[in-house]
């Protein structure tokens, strides 16, 4: 068993004095006795209390907070990568103040102004759904505040990206259903609100194309990034002539929202239907049958970029830089064999 951390409370005890005396001899705020000081080191030392890095920042830096914006707090993805930041800023002593935009552009920018007049020591977006508009990005970068963003590309301005290589993800999951046998491949994807985030899927065009099977239009849906959004779209993809037997899903929630809708019209997977999710998140590994993926290390995503804002809050001159993190097959057990010849 772990063994449970020192407190401050713990010190208080020992030294036979209050917890503001001891809060008083590790932040050095108050006058303290000399005989009481030295009680309290002496505690200190005995029990190795190891004082809260974050509690000394809050006291001693203007802020010692980092912004982060994610455009829906439900996805788990943006859920997880804000567990790793949040992670590598408590262990620096920073605090996180998190905002959900909501897929909100407008919420987004009233956001990130207010971290502004905040004084946050830097801001982190962790994706954006495709929309492209980065005015208010370019206006943090010109009053100095540094900038790190997960999986959203940003031309020419000094900040920080880490990056998912999804044309390559894409690849990998198409390639493993085409490897099956499967000729008629869908693809759920998500719905993109601009230009920069538009859903190519370029890696499944060319899985296809290598393969020399004809990429179907009709079998490529967009729609919202939900489980109610998989499950719309994978009824509307088998209810057409000579539907899929296999669908690969941008993301491990439509993946199980299109699972969902297989199973209400009578077929199993993945006996009927093979699918393909992408992200990995905690809970594909438990679905029934367990979730076939590409993983996307978002909890890793996000401590990166975080380390990556730490440093350039450090030198902000530093030119823009690109962590490009590789996706991984997770094969389990939601894709098989054809039943018949695709």
């Amino acid at each position: 068993m772990a063994r449970k951390p020192v407190t401050i409370t713990d010190v208080a005890r020992k030294a036979r004095v209050s917890v503001s005396t001891v809060s008083r001899v590790i932040n050095n705020s108050l006058p303290v006795s000399e005989t009481l000081r030295k009680r309290v080191e002496k505690a200190m030392a005995e029990l190795n209390y190891q004082p809260n890095l974050m509690a000394r920042n809050l006291r001693r830096q203007s802020s010692a907070m980092i912004g982060v914006i994610i455009p829906n707090i439900r996805v788990p993805f943006f859920a997880e990568a804000v567990r790793g930041i949040e992670d590598y800023c408590f262990e620096q002593g920073f605090m996180v103040y998190l905002c959900n935009s909501d897929d909100d552009p407008e919420k987004e920018i009233l956001y990130a102004e207010q971290l502004h007049r905040m004084r946050v020591d830097g801001v982190i977006f962790v994706g954006a759904w495709g929309w492209e508009h980065l005015d208010h990005v370019r206006d943090l970068c010109r009053n100095d505040i540094p900038v790190c963003m997960i999986n959203r590309p940003a031309e020419d301005l000094p900040v920080d990206l880490v990056l998912i290589d999804r044309r390559r993800g894409n690849y990998l999951a198409t390639s493993h259903l085409v490897s099956l046998g499967h000729r008629r491949v869908g693809c759920i994807a998500n719905l993109s609100q601009g230009g920069v985030g538009h859903e190519k899927l370029r890696g499944y065009r060319q899985a296809l194309s290598e393969a020399g099977i004809p990429v179907r239009e009709d079998m490529i849906i967009e729609t919202s990034p939900f489980l109610t959004g998989g499950f719309e779209a994978a009824k509307r993809l088998l209810a057409i002539p000579h539907p899929p037997s296999a669908i690969f899903c941008r993301s491990d929630m439509l993946a199980i929202g299109a699972a969902h809708a297989a199973v209400e019209l009578g077929l199993r997977i993945p006996q009927d239907l093979s699918l393909v999710g992408f992200g990995d998140i905690p809970f594909a590994q438990f679905y029934n049958p367990p979730l076939t993926t590409v993983r996307q290390p978002q909890y890793q995503m996000g401590a990166k970029a975080a380390a990556m804002l730490f440093e350039r809050m450090k030198n902000h001159s530093l030119p823009q830089r690109q962590a490009i993190v590789e996706p991984r097959l997770i094969i389990r057990a939601t894709t098989a064999e054809p039943r018949a010849p695709s």
